[in-house]
C-alpha cells in the first residue's frame, strides 16, 4: 500500500525545487557574460543568444523539478509539483516561462499498429476512432494513419499509400513506419490544419502506451471505453468522465493493484470497464514528459520544446527542438 503525499511534503518539495531553480539560474547568469561577448554586434543577435540561454536554463530547471518529484513517488497526478503552473522567472533583464506536461495523459498513435507493422491493434484503433468522434474529426483519418504506419501497399477505405501521396502537387511517399513526431500527422491524408490543432493536445508518439488515469483529459477518458466488442459493459460518457476527474482532484488513484475497486467507487461503470479493457490501457504513473521553456529578452523570444523519459532520477531526452 502506498503512502499518500501530505500537503506539507508537497510544500517542502516545492521549496527544494525553487531553491534548485535559483541555483541553475545563477549559473546561467554567469554564462551570459561569456555568451553575449561572443554574440553578434546587433541587438537582436545578442538578445537572441540570451533568450536561448534562458530557455536552456528553463529546461534544466524542469529536470530538477522532475527529479525531485521522482523521490518516493509511487504515482503521478495533476497535484504534483511538476504539473503546477510555474510563474515567470525574471533574470538579467529577461524572463523564463516553463510548462511541464506528461505524455501519458495522451493516446499514443504509434500503438494503432501491431509490432510487426502489418495488422492493426483493434483495441487501440477503436480508442482512436472514438477520440476522433468525441472531437468531431473526420473518422477516415484513422484509416489514413494506419496506412502511414503499416508496411503494405494496399490503401484502406479513406486511407492512402504512396500512390496517393505521389499524385499530390508536392509529392512524397507514405512512410510505412512509426511516427517520429506528432507533426508528421500533418502529412496524413485528410488531416487539415483545423483537425490537427484539435487533435494535437490528445495524442503523442512518446508515451509508454498506457494512459495515466490521474492526468488524462476528459476527451481521452471518454475514448478509453471503446473496443469492448460484444461484451460491452458500458461506456464513459461525459458525465462519468467528469465524475472521475472530480474524484481524482482530492483522491488521486495511487495503486494499480487497487484500481478496479477504486474506479468502481467512483462509478460502477468504471469498475466494470476495468475488468474488460481498462487493465490493458491505463496506469497511475507517468514516465515521459513534454517540457516547453521560453526565454524572453526585450521582446526577443526563443523556445525549446523537449520530451524526456524519466528513469529513476535521470531524465533522458528523446526529442529536442529550438524555436
Amino acid at each position: 500500500m502506498t503512502t499518500p503525499r501530505r500537503p506539507d511534503e508537497a510544500g517542502i518539495a516545492l521549496v527544494v525545487t525553487l531553491l534548485a531553480l535559483v541555483l541553475v539560474m545563477a549559473l546561467v547568469w554567469d554564462i551570459f557574460h561569456t555568451g553575449t561577448r561572443a554574440a553578434q554586434s546587433g541587438a537582436y543577435g545578442r538578445d537572441s543568444i540570451r533568450a536561448v540561454l534562458l530557455a536552456e536554463a528553463g529546461v534544466q530547471a524542469a529536470k530538477v523539478i522532475l527529479r525531485e518529484d521522482a523521490k518516493n513517488n509511487d504515482f503521478d497526478s495533476l497535484n504534483d509539483v511538476w504539473s503546477l503552473p510555474q510563474p515567470p522567472y525574471e533574470l538579467g533583464g529577461g524572463a523564463i516561462t516553463l510548462t511541464i506536461e506528461d505524455e501519458e495523459r495522451k493516446i499514443n498513435i504509434n500503438n494503432l499498429i501491431m509490432p510487426q507493422g502489418k495488422a492493426p491493434n483493434d483495441q487501440n484503433l477503436a480508442v482512436f476512432r472514438r477520440l476522433l468522434e468525441v472531437l468531431a474529426i473526420d473518422p477516415s483519418i484513422a484509416d489514413a494513419a494506419l496506412d502511414w504506419l503499416d508496411n503494405d501497399l494496399s490503401p484502406r477505405v479513406g486511407g492512402g499509400e504512396s500512390s496517393y501521396y505521389l499524385s499530390l502537387p508536392y509529392p512524397y511517399k507514405s512512410k510505412d513506419d512509426l511516427f517520429d513526431t506528432i507533426e508528421e500527422l500533418r502529412l496524413v491524408r485528410g488531416m487539415t490544419r483545423e483537425a490537427f490543432d484539435k487533435l494535437r493536445p490528445f495524442v503523442t508518439v512518446s508515451s509508454s502506451g498506457r494512459v495515466n488515469i490521474n492526468t488524462a483529459p476528459k476527451e481521452v477518458l471518454m475514448a478509453l471505453s471503446a473496443g469492448q466488442g460484444e461484451g460491452n459493459t458500458g461506456e464513459i460518457d461525459e458525465k462519468t468522465a467528469d465524475a472521475l476527474i472530480a474524484s481524482r482532484q482530492d483522491r488521486p488513484f495511487r495503486n494499480s493493484a487497487t484500481l478496479k475497486s477504486d474506479l468502481a467507487a467512483v462509478s460502477p461503470v468504471l469498475g466494470n470497464i476495468y475488468g474488460t479493457i481498462f487493465k490493458n490501457l491505463i496506469d497511475v504513473r507517468s514516465v515521459n514528459f513534454h517540457v516547453r521553456a521560453t526565454g524572453d529578452v526585450a521582446g526577443t523570444v526563443r523556445a525549446i520544446d523537449a520530451v524526456g523519459t524519466r528513469t529513476g532520477n535521470a531524465i533522458l531526452w528523446r526529442y529536442w527542438r529550438l524555436e
